[in-house]
C-alpha cells in the first residue's frame, strides 16, 4: 500500500493519528487490547496515513503505565509491519524521567516519540526559554531518538506556550528533532510564525523539521502555506476525511480540500465546544466519543480525572456529525450502556 507520508527515516509528513486507548469498561482499569488492535487495523492502517502515534493520545499518555504503553506500542508494530513509523510518547516534569521513558521506548523499537514539554511553575516563555531548551538538549543527547515536540506561541498557558525564537533555538541544537506539533486553532499567522522559525534553522543546519498542525480546524490552509501534515486525536473519528484533505492539497486542488474541511465544520466546532458554551477541557474525550458514534470503537471511556461527557453533549455531537455528512451508527442514549 502506498503511504501518503513518505517515510524514509528522515522525512516526516502526512496525517499522523494520535490513537486513543480503549478500556474494557467504564472503570478504565484495564485496556481492551483486542479492541485497540482492531481500531488500528480497521480505522487507522486502512487509511493512507503517515505515522501512528501510540501509547495514549491527548489526555491519556500520562494516565498509562509504562507497561501499558509498551503493550500498545508492540501491537502497533505488529500491525504496521514497518510500513509507517510507530511513535511512542514521553511526558514528565523531570528531565531524567523523560530520558528514562525515552530509552525504554527506544529499546522497544519505536521509530520516535512525541515529547511533551514539562510543566514549569510560573514559566516565562520569553525570558526563561533556556529551561525548555536545556531540557530538550539533554533528552536529545542522552536518548538519541527521533522526536516530535509540542507547543506554540498561541497563548495557552504553561510551558506549552513556546515562541518562535525558541523553536529556532531547539531546531538548531537538537539533531533528533524531526517534527513539531503546533497548536494554532484558527490562527494561521501563529502557525506560519512558528514554521518560519523552523525553516530559518533549516537554512543553517540543513535539517528539515516537519511543521505539523495540532488541530483539524484549518488543515487545508496550513498545508497550503507549507505545513507538512497533522498530528491529532481527531483522526480517531475523521482520518479518512483528513487524508483526503491532505491528498487534495498535495495535488493542487485547494478548492476540494476547503470543501471537505468546510463540510466538517459542524463537528469540528462541536468537539471544541466553544460555540455551544462548553468547556474546551475535555475536547480529547470528545474525539473518542466521535469514534464511538461512528462505530469505530466499542467504548469511549477515559480514566479519571476525566469525567464522562454529558449525554446532551453527545447528542449535539451526533447531530453535528450527521450535518457534516459522516455516517453515525449509534444513538446518544447508548453511551450509558457502552460497556458491551
Amino acid at each position: 500500500m502506498a503511504m501518503t507520508g513518505k517515510w524514509d527515516g528522515k522525512t516526516w509528513e502526512g496525517i499522523f493519528p494520535s490513537v486513543c486507548v480503549i478500556y474494557t469498561d467504564k472503570t478504565c482499569k484495564q485496556i481492551d487490547y483486542d479492541a485497540y488492535r482492531e481500531h488500528l487495523r480497521k480505522n487507522m492502517l486502512s487509511r493512507d496515513i503517515g505515522a501512528l502515534v501510540v501509547g495514549g493520545h491527548a489526555g491519556e499518555t500520562e494516565c498509562l503505565s509504562m507497561e501499558e504503553r509498551l503493550k500498545v506500542i508492540k501491537i502497533a508494530q505488529e500491525e504496521t509491519k514497518g510500513r509507517v513509523p510507530v511513535v511512542g510518547g514521553v511526558i514528565s516534569d523531570s528531565t531524567w524521567d523523560a530520558i528514562k521513558q525515552g530509552k525504554i521506548q527506544k529499546d522497544a523499537g519505536v521509530d520516535g516519540v512525541l515529547f511533551m514539554p514539562p510543566q514549569i511553575l510560573i514559566y516565562d516563555p520569553i525570558k526563561s526559554d533556556d529551561f525548555i531548551v536545556e531540557h530538550v538538549k539533554k533528552f536529545d543527547k542522552e536518548v538519541n531518538l527521533p522526536f516530535i515536540f509540542f507547543g506554540s506561541s498561541l497563548s495557552i498557558g504553561g510551558t506549552y506556550e513556546i515562541h518562535p525564537k525558541t523553536f529556532k533555538k531547539m531546531a538548531l541544537v537538537a539533531k533528533n528533532l524531526v517534527a513539531w506539533k503546533i497548536t494554532c486553532e484558527y490562527n494561521l499567522a501563529v502557525f506560519i510564525g512558528c514554521m518560519k522559525a523552523l525553516r530559518e534553522a533549516e537554512q543553517e543546519t540543513g535539517r528539515h523539521v516537519a511543521a505539523l498542525s495540532a488541530g483539524e480546524h484549518i488543515l487545508a490552509e496550513i498545508l497550503r502555506v507549507g505545513g507538512d501534515g497533522n498530528l491529532n486525536g481527531g483522526e480517531n473519528y475523521r482520518a479518512p476525511e483528513d487524508v483526503e484533505i491532505f491528498k487534495a492539497v498535495k495535488r493542487g486542488d485547494l478548492l476540494k480540500a476547503i470543501a471537505i474541511q468546510d463540510k466538517l465544520r459542524p463537528i469540528t466546532d462541536a468537539v471544541r465546544g466553544v460555540i455551544h458554551g462548553w468547556s474546551n477541557t475535555p475536547f480529547h474525550y470528545r474525539y473518542k466519543v466521535g469514534a464511538w458514534l461512528r462505530g469505530y470503537i466499542p467504548r469511549p471511556h477515559m480514566r479519571l480525572p476525566q469525567l464522562p461527557i454529558p449525554k446532551h453533549e453527545v447528542e449535539v455531537m451526533r447531530k453535528a456529525m450527521i450535518e457534516s455528512g459522516l455516517e453515525v451508527v449509534r444513538e446518544a442514549e447508548e453511551i450509558e450502556m457502552a460497556d458491551t
